[in-house]
């Protein structure tokens, strides 16, 4: 183990559960997330699902209206 390694274990023993936990969340941060395929596929699959049964199954949104209802939300008055 490096010096910096055994320094770091040493200083987080030192610190009571509660400063354990609170300095665990905040390295958590800096752990890139890892991208679960099969989850997100089983939320675009219910997404779609949910979508099929208020709108049926040959309803389509062409990329017109698409590109339309993003200018439509683009020009509405910003309030900040």
């Amino acid at each position: 183990m490096r010096v910096l390694e055994r320094e770091i274990l040493d200083r987080v023993q030192k610190l009571d559960e509660l400063q354990q936990q609170q300095v665990l969340k905040f390295l958590d941060a800096f752990i890139p997330k890892t991208f679960d395929a099969e989850t997100w596929f089983k939320n675009v699959e219910q997404f779609q699902a949910e979508l099929h049964i208020k709108y049926g199954t040959d309803y389509t949104v062409g990329t017109q209206s698409l590109l339309d209802e993003l200018r439509e939300e683009a020009s509405w008055p910003r309030t900040s």
